[in-house]
């Protein structure tokens, strides 16, 4: 009888299967963010070769550049010493010989920039500031009695190099604070915030996965009578969660690094930095949200309907055939575990559970088109 409302039991049931469904989406989100920090922000190897990518980029070298050379060239010192360097007859031109040294001081920063062992200066700066963090995160008191509560990107003995090219290295050794050329990124009050997600996101690194199975499996298995919708809208909510990630990547990011960087040049420099730090978030998401993608298919694909069964009866020949069924997507997974193009099909527990998963779905497919092959057939 249609129009008849459901049992209070069953809408009880459908509202505990759409609260799973809910948190099991948001902790998606929490699984890949997880991801990209064990893998990017906690590996110090995996941050020194995101380091070298990001110093390899036009935008950002020039940026240096510029920073470089202004600590350089704004330093009184360097300033007097061009100064005491001229005959007294052109003292007054002591301005415009430090202007047009500057200028090919960037210059001859952004030739340096391009090669090997400046880059490796840049890293091994970066590798420190990174080294840094981790330790505020694990131990915050330590951090502050060794750093002054501040990370700091030290481009000191990039400074020198360029000091050296454009004349100036031995006065700038000279003259120059040891504190030079140290970019302060945060300080530990700034730092509060992004300590305790962090933190949070690194206690979960490894349950978060689990704990998305775990809930999605509780929905399908309390969703008594409507199974297929259930597991439906739990492929929606993952498309979701992925879709909500993008636009924090691309959007929210963008709109974050315009907020804090006041210096409206650098902006596209540490965009362009944020998007290279951030390329493993962006491709482990991209992958969540293709196989959300399939997921939508195959359980659309199995679902009831005319466009359903007209699909299914137009692909029966290879739905049935096993050698189809099963060997292109085993050959697709073997390609993915042989390339490695993310940690999580390098690792043998998420690839069994990938293969499992999806044997178990294509099974349940080939069931559904072999039963309704045969009701054509005997009819």
């Amino acid at each position: 009888m249609t129009g008849v409302p459901a049992p209070a039991h069953v809408r009880g049931r459908g509202f505990v299967v759409g609260l799973l469904i809910g948190v099991a989406s948001l902790m998606v989100i929490v699984s890949i963010l997880s991801i990209w920090l064990n893998t990017v922000v906690y590996d110090t190897p995996t941050w020194r070769a995101t380091s070298q990518e990001i110093i390899q980029d036009p935008a950002v070298q020039r940026q240096v550049s510029q920073y470089v050379v202004d600590e350089l060239y704004n330093s009184a010192a360097i300033e007097n010493a061009i100064s005491g360097a001229l005959p007294p007859k052109f003292q007054n031109f002591a301005p415009a010989v430090t202007s047009g040294l500057r200028e090919a001081a960037v210059q001859a920063a952004d030739r340096l920039l391009a090669t090997t062992p400046v880059q490796n200066l840049w890293v091994e700066a970066s590798v420190k500031a990174h080294d840094a963090f981790v330790r505020l995160i694990d131990n915050q008191t330590k951090f502050a009695q060794l750093n002054n509560g501040q990370i700091v990107l030290d481009l000191h003995p990039v400074l020198l190099q360029v000091a050296e090219t454009a004349g100036l290295g031995a006065a700038a050794k000279r003259l120059l604070p040891a504190s030079a050329g140290q970019l302060d990124i945060m300080t530990t009050t700034q730092l509060s915030t992004l300590q305790t997600a962090a933190r949070i996101l690194h206690a979960l690194s490894i349950w978060a996965p689990v704990i998305v199975v775990v809930l999605l499996a509780l929905a399908i298995w309390l969703a008594d009578g409507f199974r297929r919708r259930t597991l439906l809208w739990s492929a929606i909510g993952i498309l979701l969660a992925t879709l909500i990630l993008v636009v924090v990547r691309r959007i929210l990011g963008t709109e974050i690094v315009n907020s804090l960087a006041g210096n409206v040049d650098a902006r596209p420099a540490l965009i362009n930095a944020w998007y290279i730090a951030t390329d493993v978030l962006g491709t482990t998401n991209l992958t969540v949200l293709v196989s959300a993608i399939v997921l939508v298919v195959g359980v659309w694909l199995a679902g009831v309907g005319r466009v359903p069964s007209e699909v299914r009866r137009r692909l029966a020949p290879w739905i049935i055939n096993p050698l189809y069924a099963f060997g292109i997507p085993a050959a697709v997974l073997v390609v993915l575990v042989v390339w490695g193009p993310l940690p999580v099909f390098q690792k043998w527990i998420p690839v069994v559970v990938i293969a499992v998963l999806a044997a178990l779905g294509i099974q349940a497919l080939r069931r559904l088109t072999t039963a309704e092959r045969s009701g054509r057939s005997s009819t």
